[in-house]
């Protein structure tokens, strides 16, 4: 496994962290960018630990606890491989994770939820299920990073189930969860790996009143799986372009845009648009938008 770290960084976190050194490996670990290199000291972190259940929870508490985020972090990692050990107790201490004040903590504990509904599917969707309801916006969020990481397996067995995680979702108009689901889990994400099924429900979802379903379907295709089933995409918009809720209308032309930039067609149907009354104003939106870029 190739680590991002300089050839001293790796010498002294492995030198830390087997001697349960917490200060110095937070000392060290602390400062390494969000990305490739505090992946590495995480990997690393499993990596020494080896499987040792008493220093893994040494480890867990310790970091899920301490007062640095940028240490805190660290915990998730180690808490999934914990599962199966005590599920109740790595459940109480990834939720609080989840739920963090802190966005780097934040995004460690719902990538962890992914892996681990990933590898114990029945049990966590039950877990996640919960969350998509829940109060926190960190929860509800944490549910649609959670459902892109398992979707990207193209497991159809799990396509339906993970759509339905989804769908408490759909009218949630706060921005943390809105901006992580139409666009990158519905249309990067389950549109690309399961399009048959994931249309059929945005066909459903777009018979909605709520701003928000419909918001998060139009935005469904601004996506690389909206681009890659582009003309359901338009089918499904010209739908929605009747809605005159400014809310509803900006998304759609938001994606029309997206598709007409890579699709001529569209820009000639827009132009038909601009003769009926109920589509004009997204069709001249969208329009003048490409007149203006070109």
């Amino acid at each position: 496994m190739k680590l991002y770290l300089s050839s001293e960084v790796e010498r002294d976190l492995r030198k830390a962290i087997s001697q349960n050194n917490m200060d110095k490996f937070s000392e060290l670990a602390s400062t390494l960018n969000w990305g490739k290199p505090s992946w590495s000291a995480s990997q690393l972190l499993l990596q020494v630990l080896d499987n040792d259940e008493k220093k893994m929870w040494l480890w867990a508490k310790n970091l899920s606890t301490n007062k640095n985020p940028n240490t805190r972090r660290y915990a998730s990692n180690v808490l999934r491989m914990l599962w199966n050990k005590d599920k109740n107790r790595v459940e109480k201490i990834l939720t609080a994770l989840a739920d963090d004040v802190h966005w780097l903590v934040r995004e460690e504990a719902h990538g962890a939820w992914g892996e681990l509904l990933i590898n114990h599917f029945q049990q966590i969707s039950q877990i996640l299920q919960t969350f998509s309801t829940h109060s926190s916006p960190n929860l509800r969020r944490c549910v649609a990073i959670a459902v892109r990481s398992a979707g990207n397996l193209r497991r159809e067995k799990w396509a339906e189930s993970l759509i339905r995680l989804l769908e408490p979702l759909l009218p949630d108009k706060t921005p943390y969860v809105r901006k992580n689901l139409g666009s990158y889990v519905i249309g990067d994400g389950l549109l690309r790996c399961y399009p048959s099924l994931t249309l059929k429900y945005l066909r459903r979802w777009a018979r909605s009143r709520s701003e928000g379903t419909r918001w998060n379907v139009a935005m469904s295709f601004a996506s690389f799986g909206g681009n890659k089933n582009w003309r359901e995409g338009v089918e499904i918009l010209t739908q929605l372009a009747t809605d005159k809720r400014r809310y509803v209308w900006r998304a759609v032309a938001s994606a029309l845009l997206y598709l007409a930039r890579r699709h001529p067609e569209v820009q000639d149907a827009l132009k038909t648009w601009l003769k009926d009354s109920k589509r004009a104003q997204v069709a001249e939106t969208v329009l003048e938008y490409l007149t203006k870029k070109i």
